[in-house]
């Protein structure tokens, strides 16, 4: 229950970011609401004074108050849920924008563990549920049950005796729609997953089409979603089957209190105690009342569908920051030099690197080499403080890296990734995402200086460009890292997939580029070691004993020496 409730706070927290604006809305709708309950009131003034009563006039009064009041209901409905429409866009957005700032933390792995590794679904199917929730679910459910009590208090001083006979069923009715709600919550968890696993599968197979196509496995991969796909609808088919059945009974239940209360409303205009326009006000106050208590269900349903997608929600948000805190200084002096003592990292559960001890110098270039898997590529996130360990410490010219804002330090420090992201735009403006400020004449310089000067500045690339070679995404990559001009460059694997002669390019790129910065090149590739001052390895243990990994050398927590 506690986490129900902390779910909810969760996930509505959105939406009252705007409290005036949601406040205001749910008033103008609730009056709007309340104008229904006009048209049977006026209806009862026209039969008995007007009808009964032989006043014509009485009759044109209330006609133009019923068409009055409907126009002011559809006014105020209107008006109510525009504006709740404008707030659960913003909320929406609000909630992607927190989501999206809580993965930057996040390294892929963890936000695999924290998401079930469907991110992407979070981000949507997941987030664009609080739009309807804003609409509805508790917020309209609050409205229904405060215009169900006005309905309910109105026809009890019209007839109480008809109005409480007419009630009865509806307390089955709302005890039996409470109770399917929660039979039905644990079958939407699970067709919720399945529905993410099918999403996930189909941009999976999308994203590796040519994979799948080189291997002649276009048949397994449609057969692998189709028996997703086929659980999803099967399982869906189920819960609605299900909820069919309930409804149909619910609904047989809930049509009782309209006969009902003509019977005993009928039976009071024969004994004299009430009289016709008593007894249409109460019936169509009865129908009201039905339908709104139809609509609480449908209510009750978003409430319950809430709770499970904020879960969902809530197991990004609290999964651990790889970065400890954000805060720090933004003054950054020129660094050089790093020391990294006694680093841990453990990714979903599985050590990475164990107590590994590493330094560089100012100025001086270093291989880090190991087998996959050992940890090269978190070491360098860690000394670039793209993450932050679980024990030890990293220094730069002494400084503890932590005393620096992580964003400051880009400045300073750039890990430059083994595959580079190319988006859709022109080669300038890839290349300028690394520092926007910069000059179009800045730009320019820096993809000269990285060997792209074929290619122009104004030429267009789609999204995950395939007319580029490795070593071109290389380069632009390289062309970013010259923007920014920082003083220590860690190179995760720069020459991967690359041949001999561009691998040897590359290098010799870098190395007329580097101008005495400070350069730690994570790789596996032999010929890298001879564009290096040293080599440290890395050595990772059997993975059935839980991959750790630390560095062979002088300073290695194992006591190897440095190569």
């Amino acid at each position: 229950m506690n986490d129900s409730l902390r779910a909810l706070r969760f996930i509505y927290g959105y939406p009252l970011r705007y409290r005036r604006e949601i406040i205001t809305a749910t008033v103008i709708m609730f009056i709007g609401l309340l104008g229904n309950i006009a048209v049977p009131l006026l209806t009862r003034y026209a039969i008995d004074i007007g009808v009964l009563g032989g006043k014509s006039g009485s009759l044109l009064v209330t006609s133009v108050g019923v068409l009055a009041a409907g126009i002011a209901t559809t006014a105020l409905l209107h008006y109510g849920k525009r504006m709740r429409f404008n707030v659960a866009s913003k909320a929406v957005n609000d909630l992607r924008e927190d989501m999206v700032r809580k993965m930057m933390h996040l390294g892929p792995a963890d936000v695999a563990e924290a998401s079930g590794g469907r991110a992407l679904t979070r981000l949507i199917s997941d987030a664009v549920s609080v739009r309807g929730l804003t609409n509805g679910g508790l917020l309209e459910l609050a409205n229904q049950l405060l215009v169900m009590l006005a309905m309910l208090v109105t026809a009890l001083i019209i007839d109480p005796r008809t109005t409480l006979l007419a009630c009865i069923p509806m307390v089955f009715v709302v005890i039996g729609n409470f109770t399917v709600q929660l039979r039905l919550q644990r079958a939407f968890i699970e067709l919720k997953s399945q529905f993410t696993k099918l999403l996930a599968g189909v941009g999976e197979s999308l994203a590796n089409i040519n994979v799948v196509k080189s291997y002649g496995r276009e048949a397994d991969a449609s057969d692998r979603l189709n028996k997703v796909n086929e659980a999803h609808t099967t399982r869906d088919g189920q819960m609605k089957r299900t909820y069919s059945r309930w409804e149909a009974v619910l609904n047989v239940i809930g049509g009782l209190p309209t006969p009902i209360a003509l019977w005993a409303g009928g039976n009071a205009v024969l004994d004299g105690t009430s009289t016709v326009g008593d007894l249409v006000a109460v019936v169509a106050l009865v129908m009201m009342f039905q339908m709104s208590v139809h609509m609480l269900a449908m209510h009750v349903n978003g409430a319950f569908r809430s709770v499970v997608t904020a879960q969902r929600l809530l197991r990004v948000m609290d999964a651990r920051s790889v970065l400890a805190t954000g805060e720090g200084s933004t003054d950054v002096p020129a660094v050089g030099g790093i020391h990294a003592s006694g680093i841990v990292v453990d990714v979903a559960g599985r050590r990475i690197l164990d107590r590994a001890e590493f330094r560089v110098e100012p100025g001086e270039a270093v291989l880090l080499t190991g087998p996959t898997g050992s940890g090269k590529s978190t070491l360098l996130h860690v000394l670039a403080r793209l993450r932050d360990p679980e024990a030890g410490s990293v220094t730069y010219d002494g400084v503890d890296a932590r005393t620096y804002a992580s964003e400051a330090l880009r400045r300073r420090i750039v890990c430059l990734p083994q595959r580079q992201w190319i988006f859709e735009g022109t080669l300038e403006e890839n290349v300028r995402f690394a520092r926007p400020e910069a000059t179009r004449q800045e730009t320019a310089d820096a993809v000269e200086a990285a060997g792209l000067s074929h290619i122009p500045l104004d030429r267009r690339f789609g999204a995950s460009t395939l007319d580029l070679s490795a070593g071109e995404r290389q380069r632009i990559g390289l062309a970013r890292v010259l923007l920014v001009d920082p003083d220590i460059l860690l190179l995760d694997n720069p020459t991967a997939n690359l041949d001999a002669q561009t691998e040897a390019a590359l290098l010799e790129t870098v190395l007329r580029v580097r101008r005495g910065r400070t350069l730690v090149i994570a790789s596996q590739q032999p010929a890298v070691a001879g564009y290096v001052d040293r080599t440290v390895s890395l050595a990772s243990s059997e993975p059935s004993a839980g991959a750790t990994a630390t560095l062979a050398g002088a300073t290695s927590a194992d006591g190897g020496k440095e190569s």
